[in-house]
Formats: structure tokens, sequence, C-alpha cells
């Protein structure tokens, strides 16, 4: 799988089912969002159209976060307001595209975890609608996002918001081992992700974003590892890893842990959202067996050097931009948990467990995976 390994989720799946004492607390969270996502759903990018803007049915569409129309000319190209969040802007199919992997993250996972039907089928019935159904399914590129009225269709800037895929893509292995996924449905979603990867891969706004230098690469890297990570192609996800080692980390890192280009904007948070970026490579590489966790630039950083730069904005979410933090939509510091146990560091998942988090089930999930972790002899909790 790709962000959790067979051998983490059998044991988890086992110990739920023998009703561990560890197990509970987070299988009756997991649960619980499974009951209510049951209801949810379908989405699809064609059930929602920006006005005024002519496109086919089945592209997907969003608007710059930061662009407004320019006061000294109402008619005119969008101006940018950095840090500044235009309400107005269109976000249907980008809310529809985070919806729609939530609800099959927690589907797949509660129909593995409990070995029950019901998730198992709402859940394809939620993938048939998104990636199947040739009424509804969206086109395989990005190609429309993040677009900016009167300057462009799109720009290569949006295909950050497909890191939700990331999490889909586990949801959609749980669904595969749960065995409740028809196999001509699984065959024509696998050929969306060929479709998707291709596109990323080889369309200039794909290498565009590829060579950004900041926390755009640093996603299209951690979306590229995870498609090729689920369509099994391991040369395409060797090619991310090894674009990480060599070019995303060292290049993006000073001595000290900080990130410049993250720096450089109005908000601490573009620093987290990167080095959860980095982890989330960093974790996909482990459950293929390749280490990059101890990834070293030349001036000597490494992932723990960023975590410890950071450490005073993970303990305090408070101090980053309230309203940038709503618009990245992540769910808290999960990576902390992770990074914690690929580096061998108790003190960041700690920390992970000291901080609030919502109640999703992919927290829960990162949970139990930890809960396993300290239930195997290791220690965080001091």
């Amino acid at each position: 799988m790709t962000l959790v390994s067979d051998s983490e989720a059998d044991p988890v799946r086992s110990a739920i089912t023998r009703r561990e004492a560890w197990t509970q607390g987070a299988a009756r969270r997991v649960r619980a969002e499974a009951d209510r996502r049951i209801k949810d759903g379908p989405w699809s990018v064609t059930f929602d159209r920006p006005a005024g803007i002519f496109l086919q049915l089945q592209d997907y569409y969003s608007e710059a976060p930061y662009r407004w129309p320019d006061p000294a000319d109402p008619g005119g190209p969008y101006i940018l307001r950095e840090g500044r969040l235009n309400p107005d802007r269109f976000t249907a199919n980008r809310n529809a595209l985070n919806a729609m992997s939530d609800a099959v993250f927690t589907l797949g996972a509660a129909s593995y975890l409990f070995d029950d039907v019901r998730y198992g089928q709402r859940a394809a019935f939620i993938l048939n609608a998104w990636f199947v159904n040739p009424k509804t399914r969206m086109n395989p590129d990005l190609e429309h996002s993040r677009a900016i009225r009167g300057v462009n269709a799109g720009s290569p800037a949006g295909i950050i918001e497909g890191r939700a895929f990331i999490r889909a893509i586990q949801g959609m292995e749980f669904l595969q081992q749960a065995g409740s996924w028809d196999a001509k449905d699984q065959a024509v979603v696998q050929k969306w992700f060929e479709d998707y990867l291709r596109w990323l891969t080889q369309s200039k706004e794909g290498l565009q974003e590829k060579n950004s230098g900041d926390n755009h690469s640093s996603w299209w890297t951690a979306q590229v590892a995870a498609v090729a990570t689920f369509l099994g192609d391991e040369a395409t996800a060797h090619m991310a890893f090894d674009l990480y080692r060599e070019r995303i980390f060292p290049r993006q890192i000073r001595a000290d842990g900080s990130a410049p280009r993250e720096e450089a904007r109005p908000s601490s948070w573009y620093s987290v959202f990167n080095l959860e970026a980095f982890t989330t490579v960093c974790r996909i590489a482990e459950v293929q067996g390749v280490d990059l966790w101890n990834v070293r630039g030349k001036n000597g950083s490494t992932l723990s050097t960023v975590i410890d730069y950071l450490q005073p904005q993970l303990a305090d979410p408070r101090k980053w931009s309230r309203e940038q933090a709503a618009d990245l939509e992540t769910d808290a510091l999960y990576f902390l948990a992770f990074a914690g146990m690929g580096l061998k560091k108790p003190e960041y998942i700690a920390l992970y467990q000291r901080l609030e988090h919502p109640d999703k089930a992919w927290l829960s999930v990162v949970d139990l995976v930890v809960e396993r972790w300290e239930a195997a002899g290791h220690q965080t909790r001091h």
C-alpha cells in the first residue's frame, strides 16, 4: 500500500477484531465517521460549473485563492493580493475533490478494518461517480485549476490541489484489500490514474510545477510517488524518490532548517505545509522499502533539522495565519507521527499526541498505527 504498510494494517485489523484496549478509542472514531459518510456523496465536477467560463463539462476548475477584481479596472484581469483569500472565487470542484477523497479514505478504511461490506459498497459507488461513469467522471488532468480571471484558464500552481488524491489512493487500497470493489471499476480507475500520472510527468504544466523549487514541487513529488506506487510503476516511483533526495530537499533547506522560499510568504504556515509534503514523500518511500528519512543536504541539514527549526510553530498552531491555514485544509500535524516512527524519534510522536487534532478517520488511522508502534515496545508518552 502507499501510506500504511500491510505489515502495519494487518496487525491493527486483527487487534480491532480482538477488541484490544489500545484500539478501541481510534476504532470507534473511524466507525463513527464512516457511519456519517455512508450517507454522503457522490460528488462530481459536473455537478457545479463556473458561471461565464466555457470548458468541457468534465473539466476540473478552480480559481487562484489570492486573486481579486482590480478596483481600478473592475472588468479587467484579476490582481494579486498575497495572503488575502477571495471568498467569492469558484471552489465547488475543489471542495468536491476534498470531500470525495476524505469519504473514500474513511469508507475504504472502515470496510477493511471492520470487514463491513456496507462501507465498501458506498466507497465504490462514490468512486464510480468521480472516475468511472462517462457522464460524471472527471477528466484526468488539472489544466484548469487555479485559473486567474482575465489572465488564464488555469495555472500549474493548481496541481497542488491534486494532493487530495493521495488520501483517496490509500482508501482505494484498503478497499482492494477488503474485496468490496468491482474488478471492472478498479481497472477503469487504474487507467484514469495512468492518464493522470502521464499528464503530471509529461505536460508543460506538470513539468513547470515539478521545477517550481518550493512547496509546489514538494507536493508534485508526493503526488507522483503516491500515484506511481498505486499503479505499481516502480520506475516512476523511484524517479520521485531520487528527485526528493537529489533536488527537492537539498535545494530548498538551509543549514539551520529554514526554507527561504516559504519564509518569503506572509505566513509561517507555508514552511510547515512544505514539511508535510517532505514527510509524505519519505513515508511513501519507507512503505516501499526506501529510506529517505535520513537524506542529508550538502550543508548538513536533515529532516530533523527542519522539524526542530519549526518546533515553536509546530507546538503552537495558534501562531499560524488562521485564514491561510484554513485554505490549505490540512489535518493537523499527523506527519509528526510518521516522522517520529521513520526517524526513530519518539519525541516527535509525543508532540503529535499532545496537540489537539480533529476526530477525522485519517487521523484516527494514524493514531492506530502509532498505538501499534507503542504496543510493540516503543515509549513516547513522557
